[in-house]
């Protein structure tokens, strides 16, 4: 991972996309591979190939991220208390602000031109100079600019459906159900789903399973077999490849690595007051 200090209040983090809790700060953050989910209060978002994802961050709004293994992407944090004069004679930035912070959309498609600058910004980030990943955000920043972002009540059903997934992620429900449940339209419920949440229906339900799965291996003692049945998945072998799927490495060998991370940090603490 790369950190890159662009201006004196934006910060380029190019090889993983980077969590953040800080205040007063925007988020921007594309993915190249892997699944990235985001916890925005009780909302979840997953940002994966070819999404972006925007978020305001401050005090009234709870934030967790979580990443596969895999994960690789690149984030820009931009700091709202400051203002770069050298940024401001090229674009309206606060204008630009304005417009994301009073959009409930979190996650976009990023089109060709989009994709084109965050690859060359990916690949390219340790042979430019900073000039040139300064003049690159400059050009990001434009290209933002013109993205409209407006949100429908439609949309407004869609992050419902996923919360309810969310709330009964044991359960298995078809896209019929759900449709008949919320009373809204199966091809609307779709195309609204990758929009709104960053991913088709399904994969939405697999990558909330899956991290759940996760959660419960960092977090508690369970084995592999029981947390596979908390998520809905009576067959282990299917479990263990949706996981390996979404998350990049098999169930034992992340649950494993968590744990050899723990026992690290902890020995590393003990050691520390010892010393």
């Amino acid at each position: 991972m790369a950190e890159y200090q662009l201006f004196p209040d934006i910060k380029l983090i190019v090889g993983d996309i980077y969590h953040t809790s800080c205040d007063n700060t925007m988020e921007i953050s594309y993915c190249i591979k892997g699944v990235c989910e985001y916890r925005l209060n009780d909302e979840y978002y997953y940002v994966m190939d070819k999404k972006y994802f925007i978020c305001m961050h401050d005090d009234t709004q709870k934030y967790l991220m979580s990443c596969s293994a895999d994960q690789r992407g690149i984030t820009l944090l931009i700091d709202l208390r400051c203002n770069s004069e050298a940024v401001a004679e090229f674009i309206d930035i606060p204008d630009i602000f304005r417009n994301i912070q009073y959009c409930e959309q979190h996650i976009f498609d990023a089109d060709e031109k989009i994709q084109k600058l965050f690859s060359e910004i990916y690949y390219k980030s340790d042979e430019y100079k900073i000039s040139m990943l300064r003049i690159k955000l400059l050009e990001l920043f434009m290209l933002l600019s013109e993205q409209k972002r407006a949100f429908t009540e439609q949309q407004k059903v869609i992050k419902q459906v996923g919360a309810f997934i969310c709330q009964n992620v044991s359960e298995h429900f078809t896209i019929a159900q759900l449709s008949e449940i919320f009373g809204i339209n199966q091809t609307a419920l779709k195309s609204g789903f990758k929009e709104v949440l960053g991913c088709p229906v399904y994969t939405y339900v697999k990558n909330r399973k899956m991290f759940c799965a996760a959660e419960l291996m960092c977090g508690t003692d369970m084995r592999i077999i029981d947390i596979a049945e908390e998520v809905g998945y009576c067959n282990a072998s299917k479990f263990s490849s949706a996981f390996r799927e979404v998350m990049g490495v098999n169930p034992k060998y992340y649950q494993t690595e968590h744990k050899n991370a723990s026992s690290l940090t902890n020995r590393l603490i003990h050691e520390k007051l010892a010393y």
